[in-house]
């Protein structure tokens, strides 16, 4: 929703780690990310295949819902307000975002610390999904800029809710050893959902409460199985760690001289995000800025762009998570997918037609794939505490959510410069970010 893609297919599924963060990639579920308190290892799930089934169905409703609703304001906004789009699009995203930084690691923590016989997720991703359906028809049905922002703000921090609770489930259920292949489905079902969820947008943009409201409901529908068959583990209190407020607003920053994995990690993250950020929260306005569409056909444009990278995300997603497993390795693949964002970038900062700017999605398509499936696994090597996932997780998600911040309050100054909608200056300046952030990769330690 800023950046759509990456501030949901980051908070994803990720991570989970021993008290160094220097865990081997072959160790188990039950030894880096499920030990309780008590140092007992929990049982696995009845049926890991059943899980994964349930948590791919949920995928594909949860990722149209992400991927679409960004669009959907896009182009939204786009017929409410056309002369201050980019604006009032930077600050709902930046608003948004803002929020986000103190509610992603609050509810992951307060979703570890749920007690009763619901289980620990399954609260927070029904108490996520409703507030933000609701809020979406607000935006649907309001031609209002300054309602449409304090709705978007609403519907962001709730879905977000919904997703992070959602995203400990494969973490908490499957075993390490399974993780990047899965991820690479989800991350498949994400490639699907976009290409879908950019067609849905383009076909009802002419009905707006219905191009806002559907892609909720669809995460709804599909998250009905994961709800009611997934055997979310219930936990006494007294197996769940205290909650201190003050303490947990300071375990929120990690300690770089304790956590250095950790450190790297995030900021190579935090750079990949900012190149994310910077292409999806803009390319539909460069679309109709830079090569002159009207908002119906930038909408179509964009359904193609997502159904001509898809075939190519699904092959990164599937290939990089089994090669990644097979090899051992994680390190050569985020190295790789950082600078094939990085070059696709600068291909999209220089493109004149819509040809040329196909060439440059499809390379990000690549980059962005292999990215989000393998990092994610590299992120579960050096969370530091495995009591704490939920907010763990949420807290490396951080690092791709506060690009949604900073670009869109910065982007519509950079795209003022010259004769403004200067989008090749704000891509040029994130594909060197993104470039950096390959290099950081190289400093974690005990991780191939």
């Amino acid at each position: 929703m800023g950046d759509p893609t990456s501030q949901f297919m980051e908070t994803a599924p990720s991570q989970v780690t021993g008290p160094a963060g220097r865990a081997e990639l072959g160790a188990t579920v039950a030894t880096k990310a499920a030990a309780s308190p008590s140092g007992t290892v929990p049982k696995q799930p009845v049926s890991i295949k059943r899980t994964m089934a349930l948590v791919l169905i949920a995928a594909l409703g949860m990722y149209i819902m992400s991927l679409t609703l960004g669009t959907a304001l896009s182009l939204r906004l786009a017929a409410v307000d056309p002369a201050s789009k980019e604006t009032s699009y930077g600050m709902a995203v930046s608003i948004s975002s803002l929020l986000l930084l103190v509610t992603i690691p609050l509810t992951g923590a307060l979703s570890d610390r749920t007690a009763g016989r619901f289980g620990r997720r399954r609260p927070w991703i029904i108490g996520g999904l409703v507030p933000a359906l609701l809020a979406a028809a607000v935006i649907g049905t309001v031609p209002s800029t300054p309602v449409i922002v304090a709705a978007y703000v609403v519907a962001l921090v709730s879905a977000q809710a919904a997703f992070n609770a959602y995203a400990v489930i494969p973490i908490e259920a499957l075993p390490d050893n399974k993780r990047a292949r899965v991820m690479g489905a989800m991350g498949m079902a994400g490639a699907l959902a976009m290409s879908a969820g950019s067609y849905l947008a383009a076909w009802l943009v002419d009905a707006p409460l219905l191009m806002m409201c559907v892609p909720v409901l669809l995460a709804l529908v599909c998250s009905i199985p994961l709800l009611v068959l997934y055997k979310d583990p219930a936990k006494t209190r007294a197996e769940l760690p205290p909650l201190d407020l003050k303490g947990l607003a300071k375990s929120f920053l990690v300690d770089p001289r304790k956590h250095p994995n950790f450190a790297w990690a995030w900021v190579s993250r935090f750079l990949a995000g900012i190149a994310m950020t910077a292409l999806f929260a803009y390319f539909i306005f460069f679309l109709m800025d830079g090569l002159g569409m009207p908002i119906a056909e930038a909408g179509k444009s964009a359904g193609l762009l997502t159904l001509i990278s898809a075939p190519v995300s699904i092959l990164f997603f599937t290939a990089s998570g089994w090669l990644s497993d097979k090899m051992g390795r994680r390190k050569p693949f985020v190295i790789g997918a950082a600078l094939l964002m990085a070059t696709a970038l600068v291909i999209g900062a220089t493109a004149t037609s819509f040809e040329q700017f196909v060439v440059a999605w499809i390379i990000f398509a690549m980059g962005q794939a292999m990215y989000l499936t393998v990092d994610l696994a590299l992120c579960a090597a050096v969370l530091p505490d495995a009591r704490d996932t939920g907010k763990d997780m949420a807290v490396f998600s951080l690092a791709l959510s506060i690009p949604n911040i900073i670009v869109p309050a910065a982007a519509p100054a950079i795209l003022a410069i010259g004769s403004g909608h200067n989008y090749g200056f704000l891509w040029f300046a994130a594909a060197a970010l993104c470039a950096m952030g390959s290099i950081t990769v190289t400093f974690i330690k005990g991780v191939r």
